[in-house]
């Protein structure tokens, strides 16, 4: 028989008694360290010293019972077995003692009980540590998943991107709170909504829908979607799937790309503009030194037939358009230049007249009648000349562009109006210069006037009233 190791704590007040439950537990195979204790003191000091395997109590002792140091163990938070060793005990004592957390009681005169209820009750004991320490595994990795489940919400719902878990029937199972923000309610009151009765402006729906897709394909699915309030979505349907393949769920990210989409037509028509300007430039001055030889073979002309009127008026003609297409040609340079990082003062009728002397002629040819009117009084605007002349230039071409659209002969009403007034506000006095057509669909939108101001850095211009 293999001996097995108990360290026993007896509680009786009979030395006879203590040597023959020791002699009793060695024959039964094992090797004991056994404490003895008869007072309650010595017992608490016991208890609080050493660790015990079990503990057989006497019922009752002559300063205390059983009961008593069964009591003493419960406080004290341990679960030791505990059982009662008495010559002396009734049935209802017994039943009593057990009722109060005794795990057995062995008389005296049948001592044979005493091992296998030790032995059943340290099995009990260590499934009851066992069971414990499970229990308490569980609570704490609750504990874990509860407090990365927080983290976690608190990661998504700070991400800027619509985020949407979807089942297999379209309902949302969860949203982040940029979800429930964009469609202006609370996380919670999203889930078992049916997406497309959230979506209901949402241009992808149906079998264009990329979650449907999603879940038919079980693969990432993309689209780019627009919406009612002219914002546009990039929009990635992922699916998930369970251990057997299938997909159960889709998450639904969504990504306002508006911006994204103006940043990168507006680098696209900045090159298409810096090749247009090195066009220009290039164009400009091959017609530079051409035109130099004609105006000064024009000139020696003119002093031939300084004394024929006649020709005299035809030679200055020549001149007149001669210079005429070299300040166009001058005026294409100047606007093809490098933008110099710095703003300075400039004339709003400066870069006015610069752009007209660009366009005039197609706006004559087209039949357009242009009408200018400049307040004489107008102070140095302070910015980049060539950005603003870009500016001028643009609503040049676009106004004319719809007013041939809509005229395509000459008319009347084919009128390009260009004026300028002084305009008083808190931030100080601003050059308005106003562009306008006759009912035509931009002005139509955007107010009848298309306002042109100059403000500081880091401010921004107050929205022009309608007029």
């Amino acid at each position: 028989m293999v001996s097995r190791h108990l360290n026993v704590l007896i509680v009786e007040d009979s030395e006879d008694d203590v040597l023959l439950l020791k002699r009793h537990l060695r024959q039964g195979g094992y090797l004991i360290h056994c404490g003895w204790v008869d007072t309650a003191a010595a017992l608490n000091q016991a208890l609080s010293e050493e660790s015990w395997d079990v503990v057989i109590s006497d019922y009752s002792l002559p300063s205390f019972t059983a009961i008593d140091a069964l009591f003493m163990l419960q406080k004290k938070g341990l679960d030791i077995p505990f059982i009662i060793v008495s010559g002396a005990i009734g049935e209802e004592i017994a039943v009593s003692a057990m009722k109060a957390g005794a795990h057995d009681y062995v008389m005296k005169d049948n001592l044979a009980r005493l091992g296998p209820a030790i032995e059943r009750e340290l099995r009990e004991a260590a499934m009851r540590r066992d069971r414990y320490e499970a229990e308490e595994a569980l609570k704490e990795s609750e504990r874990e998943n509860r407090e990365i489940s927080r983290e976690f919400r608190a990661l998504l719902d700070n991400i800027p991107d619509s985020l949407t878990l979807l089942d297999s029937s379209m309902q949302v199972v969860w949203s982040n709170l940029s979800t429930a923000k964009l469609l202006n309610c609370n996380p919670d009151e999203l889930a078992n909504h049916h997406c497309e009765k959230l979506w209901t402006d949402c241009s992808a729906r149906g079998d264009d829908c990329p979650v449907r897709k999603s879940f038919i394909s079980c693969q990432v699915e993309k689209a780019v979607i627009k919406a009612n309030d002219d914002r546009t979505w990039g929009v990635r349907a992922i699916p998930i799937s369970n251990r057997h393949g299938q997909v159960v769920s889709v998450i639904k990210m969504a990504s306002d790309i508006t911006r994204q989409i103006q940043l990168r037509e507006e680098a696209s028509r900045a090159g298409q503009l810096a090749s247009l300007g090195e066009l220009a430039a290039g164009v400009a001055h091959e017609i530079n030194n051409p035109i130099n030889g004609i105006i000064n073979y024009a000139q020696i002309l003119a002093d031939q037939f300084s004394e024929d009127a006649e020709n005299q008026e035809i030679v200055q003609e020549i001149i007149d358009e001669g210079e005429r297409i070299a300040n166009i040609a001058k005026n294409l340079l100047d606007f093809a230049k490098a933008r110099p990082e710095f703003k300075k003062p400039v004339s709003a009728e400066d870069i006015l007249a610069a752009s007209l002397a660009l366009t005039k002629s197609q706006l004559n040819r087209d039949g357009i009648k242009l009408i200018i009117d400049m307040n004489p009084g107008l102070p140095p605007v302070l910015a980049h000349l060539q950005q603003v002349q870009q500016v001028i230039l643009n609503l040049i071409s676009n106004a004319r562009y719809a007013l041939n659209q809509k005229y395509s002969a000459a008319d009347p009403e084919k009128i390009f109006h260009i004026e300028s007034e002084l305009c008083s506000t808190p931030g100080g006095r601003l050059c308005a210069c106003l562009f306008w057509t006759r009912e035509l669909v931009l002005p139509r939108r955007y107010c009848p006037r298309l306002w042109i101001r100059s403000i500081p850095p880091n401010r921004v211009a107050p929205a022009p009233a309608s007029a």
